[in-house]
């Protein structure tokens, strides 16, 4: 059975390091998650995705960050809270949330993908400020430790898991 591993990057430099290093260490384009703000502008662009979710769609993010690999990238907008570039199973979550109209909030999905509810809220925070959540499906104590490791190396905030209350970074 999967077990997520989640932390909040802080910005687009550090989603870089993190992606890279988890591709790096194995990990699956199945088994990584990204969500984060859609901030694509006329002046500056971020991203250049398509909308259909679950579709793969060509998307490099402003920085480097090369998520053409990862499965199921698309944009979205959430009602009430605007529009995101999500990839993995997390838009596949995202998308199934939107059609049933039971999203009221970004924290429900972020439950539907494993984040335990007390800690969902101030996800949500930190996506709407900004910030990117990456998520990693693990299959074992050796790959959540392999994905922690990478994410405290690269000094990312707010790691936790579905099976802990929080990791102190």
């Amino acid at each position: 059975m999967y077990k997520p591993i989640f932390c909040i990057s802080q910005d687009i430099d550090q989603t870089t390091i993190i992606v890279n290093n988890l591709k790096m260490a194995g990990f699956s384009n199945n088994e990584i998650s990204v969500l984060f703000p859609d901030m694509s502008n006329p002046n500056n662009p971020v991203v250049n995705s398509q909308d259909n979710a679950g579709e793969n769609a060509n998307v490099v993010v402003a920085g480097g960050v090369d998520l053409e690999w990862i499965t199921g990238i698309g944009s979205l907008e959430i009602p009430g809270v605007g529009r995101f570039i999500a990839a993995g199973p997390i838009m596949v979550e995202l998308s199934r949330t939107l059609q049933t109209g039971s999203l009221g909030e970004l924290m429900n999905a972020l439950i539907g993908v494993g984040i335990p509810e007390h800690e969902a809220k101030h996800y949500q925070e930190k996506i709407k400020g900004g910030r990117t959540l990456i998520a990693v499906n693990t299959a074992s104590v050796e790959a959540r430790d392999t994905a922690n490791n990478i994410f405290q190396q690269a000094q990312a905030k707010d790691i936790s898991s579905s099976e802990e209350a929080s990791v102190i970074v």
